[in-house]
């Protein structure tokens, strides 16, 4: 991303949301809504003084709540720009003026309380559409017991508590006691493959996910007893079937079978029971921690651009990989393409006119 930021030909537009769309293929108007920073990011150094002293705390969505944050920060280590932000419907400091603590710790004088959004376009002539993915609330399973046992967590906040740059700077421990677990649990599908109850289809990333996950602990502590409680492993890509043999190998212990009920023990503890498909049995699993490898689902914006660009969905709700009306390569409204004619040498060879683009959005 820092390469990305510094490249002369690419601009980045932070903390700005596309609001219209115009144009046709090749020719595209973008209206862009850049937000208020309220700090000056040309001039800010990223000292940290001001978060030092800002009374405010909140929960750090980078983080996933795992630790908190002030009302002026940094988004995230390495953000582009490296510069701090302020949220204002956080802030005790903008209007009316009751805290300018920030303002002066800042040597640099880089706070503006007075910042206010820009309205600005962008003429291009192709547009990418990277949503990215919501994952699925595990709160609805509630057999599960998320948010109810603190030592059942995602698999997202698991990726925080190993990450060397999260709140426990990669150590992983137990939100109940911040010891080291003993024994860890992965449940796979957790909102995946379940019209009734989730999404019907298949995340694709959890099965693997859960398997570099395993290795990771491993290579943290050998002696930790994993379990893994799937209905199947789909290790599509390549070389992915090499990684599920060696999470075997180290020690993993995969029982085919998803869990029916969760109950806390008295140590914080808790006790799976699942029903083993392979054997026909139904076994109980006492484990330390507990992961939900949760699913993937459209970003709540998909919607809304779905609209603005007239772009078309699946019926699962994400986008189509190719959309006809926006491709550069369909014929023109009413007309239709050439046979490509034989080939023939280079010296010789007569180059057709490009057909005229067609236009693009929801009126096409």
């Amino acid at each position: 991303m820092t390469d990305a930021g510094r490249h002369p030909r690419i601009t980045l537009h932070t903390l700005s949301e596309v609001v219209d769309v115009k144009g046709y293929v090749g020719n595209f108007d973008v209206k862009i809504v850049k937000k208020a920073r309220y700090v000056d990011e040309t001039a800010c150094t990223a000292c940290g003084d001001c978060a030092k002293v800002c009374p405010v705390v909140r929960p750090d969505e980078f983080n996933i709540g795992l630790s908190s944050r002030r009302a002026i920060y940094s988004p995230f280590p390495q953000a582009v720009p490296s510069a701090y932000v302020l949220n204002p419907g956080e802030c005790l400091g903008n209007n009316p003026t009751v805290c300018t603590k920030c303002l002066d710790a800042c040597e640099k004088k880089c706070i503006d309380f007075h910042m206010s959004d820009q309205t600005f376009s962008e003429r291009v002539g192709t547009i990418i559409v990277a949503t990215g993915l919501s994952p699925y609330d595990p709160r609805k399973l509630d057999e599960y017991g998320y948010t109810r046992f603190a030592n059942v967590l995602t698999s997202l906040e698991f990726e925080r508590l190993v990450n060397a740059g999260g709140p426990t700077q990669g150590e992983l421990v137990r939100p109940t006691d911040r010891r080291p677990p003993k024994s860890i649990g992965f449940i796979q599908c957790v909102g995946s493959r379940s019209a009734r109850r989730g999404r019907s289809y298949c995340s694709n990333t959890c099965c693997m996910n859960t398997v570099k996950s395993t290795l990771v602990l491993k290579e943290h502590d050998p002696d930790v007893e994993i379990k893994v409680f799937y209905i199947d492993i789909r290790a599509f890509g390549k070389g992915f079937e090499d990684l599920f043999t060696r999470s075997r190998r180290k020690g993993t212990h995969y029982v085919r079978g998803l869990p029916g009920h969760v109950a806390q023990l008295p140590d914080g503890s808790l006790r799976v029971a699942v029903e083993n498909t392979a054997t026909g049995q139904l076994d109980y699993h006492d484990l330390e921690m507990l992961v939900l490898a949760v699913g993937m689902q459209p970003a709540p914006s998909t919607q809304r651009l779905q609209e603005m660009l007239g772009l078309q969905l699946t019926s699962d709700g994400f986008f189509l990989e190719l959309t006809p009306s926006c491709s550069p390569w369909m014929p023109p409204q009413g007309g239709s393409f050439t046979p490509a004619a034989p080939r023939v040498p280079r010296t010789s060879r007569r180059v057709s006119p490009r057909p005229q683009p067609r236009p693009c959005g929801p009126s096409a």
